[in-house]
């Protein structure tokens, strides 16, 4: 965020710092090495996703498709390891972001990889100053195989109706002429889970949270107008989005509703636009959770008809 607002080229700084949290969800700890590893591959999923989202863009069913593909890749591994469900939700966010949001840059490579070192940088260092060296807790890759093969028939049902989920909420949202009709995607892929119970919590989370952020960001935006004051206001916003997390859930996605709105408050000053993100927000999170929550019905209704354990 700072070095955005120092060299006053702010449209990257999405690409930054994608990079930048995915790696710190995918570091396990370890060696100096194991980790330069992980925050490498966290670099790669977003540069991967880009790339894809970069390609289809301007392309109505091509995006759909993209994005259909990449919920379904995430339903696939969601059950396999935080981890490999963190990655796969990232791909899916870099995809959704270049095709219809941010247009992917060649020199975004560049500013990938630099801020992918600067994350392991944060990482070993803070290590090596506090003499606290985490040990890797990374699962293997053989454990990872087996589970894949023993839930391969429910990982593909769950995975089939995420991508219906995925593709109704967003065809729904352009059939309704929403202008982030991805962000009911995102509410479906952050949202559901095969784990039901825990699909039903992030739900009301997501829902709550939503509502709290973008309360809370349209009062910042109408007394910080400026685009430093926006910077500050997205800077604030990350700062708490993981301590407000491990109060509640309802108040981390509350920061990242109120991260998401401001974000594209600034690009609406710098480009000269009136922004209703706030409003958006709540009506496209509203649409996915509602298609999450029959998507759940319906995998339920399945695997008991099915013989599987619901």
């Amino acid at each position: 965020m700072a070095a955005g607002l120092a060299l006053h080229q702010n449209y990257w700084v999405g690409y930054a710092l994608l990079t930048c949290i995915l790696g710190f969800t995918l570091d396990t700890g370890g060696t100096a090495a194991q980790r330069a590893v992980l925050f490498a591959t966290a670099g790669l999923v977003v540069l991967a996703g880009a790339a894809l989202g970069a390609g289809v863009a301007g392309h109505l069913w091509l995006t759909a498709m993209a994005v259909v593909a990449a919920a379904a890749l995430y339903a696939l591994v969601e059950a396999v390891h935080p981890s490999a469900a963190f990655a796969a939700r990232f791909f899916c966010l870099a995809t959704a972001i270049a095709a219809l949001d941010v247009p992917f840059q060649p020199s975004d490579v560049v500013i990938i990889a630099l801020f992918a070192a600067y994350a392991w940088l944060v990482s070993v260092g803070w290590d090596m100053a506090t003499g606290l060296w985490r040990p890797s807790t990374a699962p293997t890759l053989a454990a990872i195989l087996a589970h894949l093969r023993a839930t391969r028939g429910e990982g593909a049902l769950f995975a089939g109706i995420v991508a219906v989920a995925v593709a109704l909420s967003f065809l729904t949202g352009r059939l309704l002429g929403l202008p982030h009709p991805h962000w009911a995607v995102f509410a479906v892929v952050i949202v559901l889970r095969d784990d039901t119970q825990s699909s039903r919590q992030m739900m009301r989370d997501l829902a709550l949270g939503t509502v709290l952020g973008a309360g809370a960001a349209v009062l910042y935006g109408a007394l910080f107008t400026s685009p430093a004051g926006l910077m500050v206001g997205l800077t604030l916003a990350a700062l708490v989005r993981w301590p407000g997390q491990l109060l509640h859930g309802a108040l981390g996605m509350a920061a990242m509703a109120a991260f998401i709105i401001l974000l594209l408050q600034l690009v609406g000053t710098l480009m000269h636009i009136p922004i209703h993100a706030a409003a958006d927000r709540i009506v496209d999170i509203s649409l996915g959770c509602g298609l999450s929550l029959a998507a759940l019905l319906v995998n339920a209704r399945l695997r008991r008809w099915l013989g599987w354990q619901s």
